[in-house]
């Protein structure tokens, strides 16, 4: 990628800058150490793209497909996901604290050892999904299906539920008090 003298928001052509960084992102299907924070991004295709090491953090992703991607120590905490296509992704080692998912569907992935405290998640879809040691503590959970899930050892602790579903999910493996 282009080096720049200053982060996306003070670049004095930041429009022309992310449009340039985007199209690097979604042509490389390797991407590493990138630092892409405080910026809002619709209906991006990011699928079937790795990202290792890389920064998010304050994004807001609206309408993007992340859908067959693989995401390895990775930080989107405090973002906002509006109508995203997680589906079929691998997620390990990752931080998605305090962020908001709005209609989402995470069907099918992997979500391992991934934080995802205090989140706030609504009308969201985390069917046959992997959570394997991940943590949900203090997150509010509204309309939001974990059917036939494995939850060993992921972590629910001091969480708001409202018409959230387990079935068929090993919820008795999980930390709940």
């Amino acid at each position: 990628m282009e080096e720049h003298d200053f982060c996306i928001i003070h670049t004095p052509d930041n429009d022309k800058v992310l449009t340039q960084l985007l199209k690097t992102l979604t042509d490389n299907h390797q991407n590493r150490d990138v630092v892409l924070t405080d910026v809002h991004l619709k209906k991006i295709d990011f699928s079937n793209l790795s990202f290792s090491s890389c920064d998010f953090a304050r994004c807001t992703f609206e309408e993007v497909d992340f859908s067959h991607s693989k995401v390895n120590v990775c930080f989107f905490d405090f973002c906002l996901f509006i109508n995203c296509n997680i589906e079929n992704s691998d997620a390990r080692h990752s931080v998605m604290s305090g962020s908001k998912f709005i209609n989402c569907s995470l069907k099918n992935s992997l979500f391992l050892h991934t934080n995802l405290m205090g989140i706030d998640a609504r009308n969201c879809d985390f069917s046959s999904s992997d959570l394997y040691r991940s943590t949900f503590c203090s997150s509010n959970l509204v309309n939001v299906n974990f059917t036939d899930c494995n939850m060993k050892g992921s972590d629910f602790r001091f969480t708001n539920r409202k018409n959230v579903s387990f079935k068929y999910s090993n919820y008795e493996e999980a930390i709940f008090s």
